[in-house]
């Protein structure tokens, strides 16, 4: 009897899954596309705007690729350990789908920095080529011809679209939609406004150069005030590392099943997850703006 009621309950269960899935497939699979759609948008919309056209085809096997990878690899760290294999799968599925997205970013992040490094001195360029008696669309040229990337692209780009029918001012309007720098932002509006009221856009310039080299000056005191926040936060990081390496040298066999069985491969994964949260969290604490 109590087979039979076993029996039952394990039938009904897989009707009702078998239920759910058919009359909630039409939503997951909706659902799943739509975020896959927005994904590859913005995977690719990146992409363009750092001048490396990628097809959608080829992003979206990126990240099916990603994420297939990843969750292989969290199964086979962790098959065997009921509910744990479960979150470590989810775990890394996860990290599989997010890293074409990190890898876009922290690229788009290190050509913004690149941009705002090369703008004093294309700032100073561009003055010293107004000052010889160029107009702005010819000093722009000069910029494009003589600066490195990623600068020139931006302003090349802005004499492209002048070519193909904008305004220099909507052109370079459209600049600051594509990079988002507040020293940029400065430089445009300065221009844009020059141009409809007059003034001395060289002089401008100038001070426009030398107010961001000012302002970055104040940037290295504060990164110089917050270097004990970070020092303490570098320590907190090793420190586990460091524990773990005297451990290891006094009792070897206390340690080892560490490093020669898979649980604890997954424990020094889950602390390694930990330990970049805490990391990036303190970062975030200690990082100032200004």
């Amino acid at each position: 009897m109590e087979s039979l009621f076993g029996y039952g309950a394990i039938g009904l269960a897989t009707l009702a899954t078998a239920g759910a899935s058919y009359f909630g497939y039409p939503w997951i699979e909706e659902s799943i596309s739509k975020s896959l759609g927005t994904y590859i948008d913005r995977v690719s919309s990146m992409q363009e705007r750092m001048f490396q056209s990628v097809e959608r085809p080829k992003v979206a096997l990126y990240i099916v690729l990603s994420t297939l990878a990843m969750t292989y690899v969290g199964y086979a760290f962790s098959h065997g350990y009921g509910w744990i294999t479960f979150f470590f799968t989810l775990l890394f599925s996860w990290m599989g789908w997010s890293l074409p997205r990190w890898w876009v970013t922290f690229r788009w992040k290190r050509r913004l920095r690149l941009f705002d490094a090369q703008l004093i001195d294309g700032l100073n360029l561009m003055a010293n080529s107004l000052k010889s008696g160029l107009n702005l669309s010819q000093v722009i040229q000069v910029l494009v011809q003589e600066m490195p990337k990623p600068i020139s692209q931006e302003f090349g780009l802005v004499l492209s679209q002048q070519k193909l029918g904008l305004t220099l001012d909507d052109a370079l309007a459209k600049m600051l939609d594509r990079v988002p720098s507040e020293d940029l932002s400065v430089a445009i509006h300065s221009v844009l406004i020059l141009r409809e009221t007059g003034g001395d856009l060289s002089e401008t310039f100038d001070v426009i150069a030398s107010t961001i080299r000012e302002r970055r000056k104040v940037d290295g005191k504060i990164k110089a005030l917050t270097a004990q926040g970070k020092t303490q936060g570098l320590l907190l990081f090793f420190m586990p590392f460091a524990l773990g390496t005297l451990l290891y040298f006094m009792n070897p066999d206390f340690l080892t099943p560490m490093f020669t069985t898979r649980l604890g491969w997954m424990m020094i994964l889950l602390m390694l997850f930990f330990q970049i949260i805490g990391g990036l969290w303190l970062k975030k604490i200690v990082t100032i703006d200004v």
